[in-house]
């Protein structure tokens, strides 16, 4: 079975690891996932449709009555909403939700752009033919699942971007790239589906023109590329707050 390399963790991975699940990440029953990820999904929904408002205390008892769920997912569901940094807890008192607007999201996206449409030119010409037939595999793979899970996409997009920041030699963008991305991980398609099919596509026409010789298509198609997903983010925050 074909292995992919995941830039970010340092190991080599099968495919079916790779779209089984999400990538580094301690095995957990399914039943204890599915409840996280409701919670998760849940309280995040409140907050970006501004039914929980910045600022607003975060009792897990009173959350999990609401929710109908015991505390333990409850309790995984905030922690992963504050490395998100939706949500700030101070010592010795509850979780509250953080001040962040939909410009926060652009300004983070606009941030991206300026890193990764860089990153893509200095990437140009180096990243092998191996590594990119690994990333080429995976977009393919992924869109042949039927259904593929938040994580299994999270796990393709995250090998590409890391693929393409990695190759460009730069560990300190590397790692602030990393940042970024992972605080607009909450949009996936889950919550914008119709990215799927779309991202697929520019994911390999991004490989295809990093694996080439002209850095600057490869900033002109990464910078489509994240404009596509700002604006989808965008769509997805306006309505949010309109329903």
């Amino acid at each position: 079975m074909a292995t992919v390399y995941h830039a970010e963790k340092g190991i080599q991975m099968s495919m079916s690891d790779l779209i089984g699940g999400a990538v580094g990440y301690p095995a957990a029953s399914e039943e204890t996932q599915s409840l996280a990820e409701h919670a998760y999904a849940s309280v995040l929904e409140l907050i970006l449709a501004g039914r929980l408002a910045p600022g607003t205390p975060l009792q897990e008892r009173r959350l999990a009555e609401l929710l109908s769920m015991s505390r333990t997912p409850l309790r995984e569901a905030l922690s992963r909403l504050e490395a998100e940094q939706l949500i700030t807890r101070m010592r010795g008192r509850a979780p509250v939700v953080a001040h962040v607007g939909i410009e926060t999201f652009v300004f983070i996206l606009d941030m991206r752009r300026i890193l990764e449409v860089e990153a893509a030119g200095r990437a140009t010409g180096r990243i092998t033919p191996e590594a990119g037939e690994r990333v080429i595999k995976a977009i393919e793979d992924l869109v042949h699942v039927e259904q593929p899970t938040s994580a299994q996409h999270w796990a393709v997009d995250d090998l590409v971007h890391g693929t393409i920041t990695d190759a460009a030699g730069n560990p300190l963008v590397a790692a602030t790239i990393r940042d970024l991305r992972r605080r607009t991980h909450l949009f996936n398609t889950a919550r914008i589906p119709q990215r799927l099919m779309p991202g697929a596509s520019e994911h390999r026409s991004m490989i295809d023109a990093v694996m080439g010789d002209d850095p600057a298509l490869s900033r002109q198609i990464m910078g489509k590329h994240l404009d596509n997903v700002r604006d989808a983010i965008i769509e997805y925050l306006l309505g949010a707050r309109r329903s």
